[in-house]
């Protein structure tokens, strides 16, 4: 027969029994908000990722990725992400009712400010996408189609061609505008540039632009007008004293370049019309909540463009 444990050490688990139970209880308090309780009815992925899109249905698995598990999900391109303002990841596959098994995934990624959104969406699909009049910009190609909703990019990957993938794309849409808000700030093609002619490029440009470092984030769009003339347009925002401080360092470039900037009001508009030794002439002028430029000197009709532009986005 085993021999009894001594008294000592029968007292001291009777002692560290319940300490083992109040570390864990404490544990248990301060959960990671970024690990879900899926039985939750507030939880966010039901409100991100909806249970029915028209004939669409979510397939009851759904996964949540942080900044220390992406590489998990997409491993080699995970850095790039993080890069440009990640902050977690939520994916579902849908199915429609003729599907034996799912024929979407839907990627929701939020990236912290629309305009990190709008920059890998650029990165991802500016190059080939066709655009889409989903969310704030929205395009598609053979099989998929990705669109920005505030601080959030949505890329729905398909596995055969020719799906519905735009009816899934609104409802996830809607979801996200709800969620997002006014507040978490909205880009669009429309807020960014005026028409200066049929668009023939975009592109986003994270940093340096035109080997500057003080323009970051940039937008950049080309345009060709009725006459053949190719215009190229760039736009970068940010906040009051940011975009304070890009004037400033422009200007002390310019200086140092020895390129005249002459600050003029055109139709109460205010243009820094540039002399450039390398662009030529271009003009920069203050918009809503940032900067526009345009490699083109100021003739009328770019004017009359302006114009029209700053009357709904001045």
């Amino acid at each position: 027969m085993a021999a009894e444990a001594p008294v000592a050490v029968r007292l001291l688990l009777l002692v560290l029994l319940p300490l083992l139970a109040a570390v864990l209880y404490g544990r248990g308090q301060h959960y990671d908000s970024t690990l879900l309780d899926f039985k939750s009815a507030r939880n966010p992925v039901t409100v991100l990722l909806p249970h029915q899109a028209g004939d669409w249905q979510r397939q009851a698995e759904v996964r949540l990725f942080g900044k220390d598990n992406l590489y998990e999900y997409i491993n080699g391109h995970a850095e790039y992400f993080l890069g440009a303002g990640f902050r977690s990841l939520v994916v579902a596959e849908y199915r429609l009712p003729t599907d034996t098994r799912p024929s979407v995934v839907a990627d929701v990624y939020d990236m912290g400010e629309a305009i990190n959104a709008f920059g890998v969406l650029m990165e991802e699909m500016g190059p080939t996408g066709q655009s889409v009049d989903i969310g704030e910009t929205g395009l598609q190609s053979q099989r998929s189609l990705g669109f920005t909703s505030g601080p959030y990019y949505v890329k729905l990957a398909a596995f055969a061609d020719h799906l519905p993938l735009s009816t899934l794309a609104q409802t996830i849409n809607k979801a996200l505008f709800k969620t997002a808000g006014p507040a978490q700030g909205r880009i669009s093609w429309q807020g960014l540039f005026p028409d200066l002619g049929t668009v023939t490029s975009s592109r986003f440009i994270k940093e340096n632009y035109q080997g500057w470092s003080f323009l970051q984030r940039v937008v950049e769009r080309s345009f060709i007008r009725a006459d053949g003339t190719v215009i190229r347009a760039f736009s970068v925002s940010g906040t009051a004293e940011q975009m304070a401080a890009v004037q400033q360092a422009l200007l002390t470039f310019m200086r140092q370049e020895e390129n005249k900037v002459t600050d003029t009001q055109v139709d109460g508009m205010r243009i820094l019309q540039i002399t450039d030794r390398y662009e030529g002439d271009w003009i920069l002028l203050p918009v809503n909540k940032g900067w526009l430029g345009v490699f083109h000197p100021l003739d009328s009709l770019l004017q009359q463009q302006l114009k029209a532009f700053m009357s709904s986005h001045g």
